[in-house]
This record gives structure tokens, C-alpha cells and sequence, in this order.
């Protein structure tokens, strides 16, 4: 049964293992991971996937829990957080993404105290000796977090939508100028791809729903995160991408609400979290998806894979 915070939301406890991307992490208020550079969907990297807003994350580095945060936003597709480094160059740049929002930072408990905290061995972090596993994320039972949680001298109040929250506004914003230059890298191709999908028509359908929309309201969706592909397959305009409406189903389809199966066929994705949501969804599921062919396939499969994994 899951612990019952103060404002009589259930949440679970999580355990985050984190290396070199730990200062980068926590400043960002960010969980990433990704398949495995084969492809392979790792347990303790897929459960990313079962984490629910108001869940707590006690955050290891380097032999010490540093952090505990609260979980803001469930997953969506993302690609590789900036300052997130890879270990090797196969390492993927597409996985999903958590948001989180520290509650205490600063904390230095050694790895040796926490046999006699939480229990040992799986499905847990810690081995049989007691010693942190070599895996990203582990559920932690109520127990074990709340006697943490108590160690570490923390305190979990309501969550983040309280009005504490968002009294913190001017932590977050200095109410100065709401404009930025930035210097960023620019998607080169993607004005030419959306150019290719439209071929000149002022309005055409959407590849999802199928409703006849003008061009200004058609969105060229990626199938498969951009990130996965390379300057080749980019180039591959009929292959990589499809025209998705902007009144609901490139968001949907983006975010993983909806997904298209091997048939072409619009499926539901991860689940929805309200009625409105499932609403939006359900007009979807059944309708056959115009840019499936044979072209396309593999990227649907490709997409489904990472949702529904």
C-alpha cells in the first residue's frame, strides 16, 4: 500500500542513482534515461515509466544520499538533457524524462549507515552486502522511505501544487525582461521537410485524424524522436515524419498519448490521467494512420516501442 502524504495523496519512494550528471540533475529538477545503446529496455531504467507526481526521490551520488525532491511532472519522450554526459558515443539521445522539485539538497549520509535504514538486497538498491547497486532506479518500500525520510531529518509536506509552491514564483523568476537572446543549435531541414509533406497544398489532412486543416494549423511531426536519427536518415523526408494537427493529435501522438500500431492503426499509448484526456484519446483509437506504409513502418515501431515498453 502506498504512503499517504499530508495532503492525502498517495505516493511511493524512489531511488535514484545518479554519477557525474547528479549537480546538473538536481539544479534542473530533471530524471532522464534511456534504453540501453543496443536497445535493450532495462528494468531499473524502463521504471522511469512508474513514477506518479507526488512520489519522493532520494537522490545517491558518489557514496552519499544528496538530495530528496518530490516528483512535479510524470514522464514524457525526451531527448538528452544538456549537461547529461554520455559514456560512450553509442550511448542513446531519446529516452523519457521525469520532473522533480527539490525539497532538501546538502545531505551527506554515507552509503555505510543505510543496511541499517533499508532493507538489503533486491528489488531494492543495495545488494546482499549492503553495498549500492550499479542500477539507475529502485522502488523503495513505505517503510524504508519513511524511516529515511526520518534519518535524514525530512519532513514531506503537501505537494507541489500547494500554495507554497507557487508563492515561490519570484525564486523562479526575477520579474526582469521576459525576452532572451540565445545562441542554440537550429533544426536545418526542418522547414524543407515540412515544405515536402504540405507539396504545396494551403490545407491538407491530418496523417493522425484526418481532418482537412489549413497549412498553419499542420504540424511535420518526427515519428520517432529526432535524436535517434542521424544527418542520413534526417534527410529521409518521406520516411521520418507525417502531418499532425496542432488541435490536439501532434501532442497526443508526441507525449505518447497515442501511438499507431504495426497495422497503422491509432492505438492509446501510455494511460491517461483524466477524463478529458481519455476523451481525446478515445476519438483517436481505431482511425487508420495515412502516413503508415512501408516507408514509415519501422519508425512507428520504432516510436511504439519506447511508449509502451
Amino acid at each position: 500500500m502506498a504512503a499517504v502524504a499530508a495532503d492525502g495523496v498517495a505516493m511511493d519512494y524512489w531511488w535514484a542513482s545518479q554519477g557525474r550528471n547528479y549537480p546538473t540533475a538536481i539544479a534542473q529538477g530533471s530524471l532522464w534515461t534511456s534504453p540501453w545503446s543496443d536497445g535493450t529496455l532495462r528494468p531499473d531504467r524502463i521504471a522511469i515509466k512508474s513514477i506518479r507526481a507526488g512520489d519522493i526521490v532520494f537522490h545517491y551520488e558518489n557514496g552519499k544520499v544528496r538530495a530528496v525532491s518530490r516528483v512535479v511532472a510524470e514522464w514524457v519522450p525526451a531527448t538528452r538533457p544538456t549537461g547529461y554526459p554520455k559514456r560512450n558515443e553509442r550511448d542513446l539521445d531519446a529516452g523519457w524524462l521525469v520532473r522533480v522539485e527539490p525539497i532538501v539538497t546538502g545531505l551527506e549520509l554515507d552509503f555505510r549507515e543505510l543496511p541499517s535504514i533499508i532493507a538489503v538486497g533486491a528489488p531494492g538498491p543495495l545488494d546482499r552486502d549492503g553495498s549500492p547497486q550499479q542500477k539507475y532506479l529502485s522502488a523503495i518500500s513505505d517503510e524504508d522511505g519513511s524511516r529515511l525520510l526520518e534519518r535524514l531529518g525530512v519532513s514531506v509536506s503537501p505537494g507541489p501544487t500547494s500554495a507554497g509552491a507557487l508563492a515561490r514564483v519570484d525564486e523562479i523568476w526575477d520579474r526582469g525582461e521576459t525576452d532572451a537572446v540565445t545562441i542554440g543549435r537550429r533544426r536545418r531541414e526542418q522547414g524543407r521537410l515540412r515544405a515536402f509533406l504540405l507539396n504545396g497544398r494551403s490545407s491538407a489532412g491530418c496523417d493522425i485524424c484526418g481532418r482537412e486543416l489549413p497549412a498553419s494549423l499542420l504540424v511535420a511531426a518526427h515519428i520517432t524522436p529526432r535524436a535517434l536519427s542521424d544527418d542520413a536518415q534526417r534527410g529521409d523526408f518521406a520516411a521520418i515524419a507525417m502531418l499532425a494537427c496542432s488541435l490536439g493529435c501532434d501532442d497526443l501522438f508526441e507525449v505518447g498519448y497515442i501511438v499507431i500500431d504495426e497495422g497503422g492503426i491509432a492505438r492509446a499509448g501510455r494511460p491517461a490521467e483524466t477524463a478529458a484526456l481519455l476523451d481525446a484519446v478515445t476519438a483517436l483509437v481505431g482511425l487508420q494512420c495515412a502516413a503508415h506504409n512501408e516507408r514509415t513502418a519501422n519508425q512507428f515501431a520504432s516510436r511504439e516501442r519506447l511508449v509502451t515498453a
